[in-house]
């Protein structure tokens, strides 16, 4: 369903504190949209969120069925909890309300792919907001790769390692893949396609307050070749990260906010050139660029990257890291079936 772009996207936002503080702010500077109602079960989050819009207290509610009701509306922003995304989306299609829902989708891949084929039965414009992929680290290095000077990438490291002591809402199992490692796993498949096979483990700290594990350590394997070693912990004491891609011709490193080149030695087992930092790609606030897309998405037809059907390659990089630890197996992406791209 493409809707007309004469007036502006009416929205409900269905969660406004923490995370759901960003797309008042996004969609507020933006006249293509108007905010029109705000949901969230906190009060206090509520009350923050009503003042920050001038929303008045009618267009405030506990329920988003009670929303729904009360306000005409063409969409709906959710960024509640992971464990509730599905909830909430359905209700949004039921309604025939486009989505747009905090990353990740949702926690398991059969509800992801059900997901998908609900909004389009539907007819309502579902994206995912993996915002990473908009951010200059992903943009610059899409367009170093793409203009070919340094060469095929074959070797990836993509190490983050967290200080997140508290769980609060990422008491589930398996809450560090849905929740943090789809962002990563998402700009993985926006730079390289889609992930063929998976190697994984999970792990806890012994000091870990966390009630299932919080650590993951996983080689990815890509359709195209190359071959990542990725890690996520969120017990980590100190945290560290690191993107490295080493490409025929050297290595691009991540650091201190830029992209830096570091050429191939010139002797086998020689110290390591110096880096040479690059310039990034100019970008927008990454939200931005979810929001830009989705409205593309909506008033044109023009699906993103991020639409629902398409996220579900990085749902499949999640589903078959949470099978492989579990079942302590390699996972074939073919065993999932149902491509997004």
């Amino acid at each position: 369903m493409v809707s007309p772009a004469a007036s502006p996207l009416r929205v409900i936002h269905v969660g406004v504190g923490g995370r759901g503080r960003w797309p008042l702010d996004v969609l507020g500077a933006d006249p293509r949209f108007e905010s029109v109602a705000l949901v969230d079960v906190a009060p206090a989050a509520l009350e923050a969120a009503r003042q920050r819009t001038g929303l008045p207290p009618a267009a405030c509610f506990t329920s988003l069925e009670e929303a729904l009701r009360a306000i005409d509306a063409d969409a709906l922003v959710i960024c509640t909890p992971t464990a509730t995304h599905a909830t909430y989306c359905r209700a949004g299609f039921a309604a025939g309300k486009h989505v747009l829902v905090e990353k990740g989708m949702t926690l398991s891949w059969p509800e992801a792919t059900a997901l998908v084929a609900e909004a389009q039965a539907a007819g309502v414009c579902f994206c995912v907001s993996q915002n990473y992929r908009y951010m200059a680290e992903v943009q610059t290095l899409r367009a170093l790769l793409d203009g070919g000077e340094y060469g095929r990438p074959h070797l990836i490291d993509l190490i983050h390692h967290r200080y997140r002591p508290e769980p609060r809402t990422l008491n589930y199992p398996f809450a560090m893949v849905w929740d943090m490692s789809c962002h990563h796993f998402d700009s993985l498949v926006c730079l390289f396609g889609p992930v063929a096979r998976v190697t994984a483990v999970t792990h806890n700290a012994p000091w870990s307050a966390y009630a299932h594990d919080a650590g993951v350590s996983a080689v990815l394997e890509l359709e195209r070749g190359p071959v990542c070693t990725y890690e996520l912990t969120h017990q980590a004491t100190v945290s560290d990260y690191r993107f490295l891609v080493q490409t025929e011709r050297g290595g691009l490193s991540w650091r201190h906010g830029r992209w830096h080149f570091l050429p191939k030695p010139d002797r086998q087992l020689g110290s390591n050139p110096e880096p040479v930092p690059l310039e990034n790609v100019p970008v927008p606030r990454s939200e931005q660029g979810v929001v830009d897309d989705w409205y593309r998405y909506i008033t044109t037809g023009e699906e993103p990257g991020i639409s629902g059907r398409r996220n579900l390659e990085t749902l499949a990089v999640c589903e078959m890291v949470v099978r492989s630890a579990t079942e302590r197996r390699p996972v074939e992406r073919g065993v999932l079936g149902g491509a997004g791209t």
